[in-house]
């Protein structure tokens, strides 16, 4: 067998290796698979992007608050940096799975500049609800034709209010999750549109 023979054959018996990496191709199926997912032509109505976020929004809220909690019951618990959500590394996970922004707002945010006006009207109406001991409900509020805010009051009772807004009268705690409309629509399964249409 002459050496340039087994130079050729060594090589053919590399590259098949190369070629069967399972852990490779799974990955990258996966990759493909959620490209092609966004990639879909998809007709998703006005009515629909609010229910999808209606439903993301309160998941979204409902993880946020258990990583949170898990977080603040560890002993060197750094509270200060927990109520800015700053390395909670599950809700930043959550940030990003779903396209999103989170954050903790308080009664001090009716002077936040990076809050629109029409935010603050709506934090407003939380504040009164929570002044004159009223129920207090989920909100979503469109901002123009791209941003959808949903917003979810904390229990009172809950730590998070204890910890983070215990300086205020009231303890009005709220979940902001800012929604662009390209990501939920580019985001959400054409299938499960199809779905909740019958």
């Amino acid at each position: 067998m002459s050496n340039r023979l087994i130079h050729y054959s060594i090589l053919i018996t590399g590259l098949f290796f190369a070629s069967c990496n399972p852990e490779r191709r799974v990955e990258g199926s996966k990759e493909a698979v959620e490209r092609m997912k966004s990639m879909q032509i998809k007709r998703v109505t006005s009515p629909q992007v609010v229910t999808i976020v209606d439903d993301w929004g309160e998941r979204i809220v409902k993880q946020a608050q258990l990583d949170w909690e898990a977080q603040a019951k560890k002993p060197n618990a750094n509270l200060a940096a927990l109520c800015q959500l700053q390395g909670i590394a599950e809700i930043d996970s959550l940030e990003q799975l779903y396209g999103v922004q989170i954050l903790l707002l308080g009664t001090k945010d009716m002077k936040n500049g990076q809050l629109s006006a029409k935010e603050k009207e709506v934090l407003d109406a939380y504040l009164y609800n929570a002044e004159n001991k009223l129920p207090q409900s989920t909100n979503i509020q469109k901002l123009g034709d791209s941003v959808l805010i949903y917003n979810a009051p904390i229990a009172v009772q809950n730590m998070i209010c204890q910890k983070c807004f215990g300086d205020d009268a009231t303890k009005l705690g709220l979940w902001r999750v800012k929604f662009l409309k390209n990501e939920v629509i580019r985001k959400v399964d054409g299938k499960s549109l199809v779905k909740n249409k019958k």
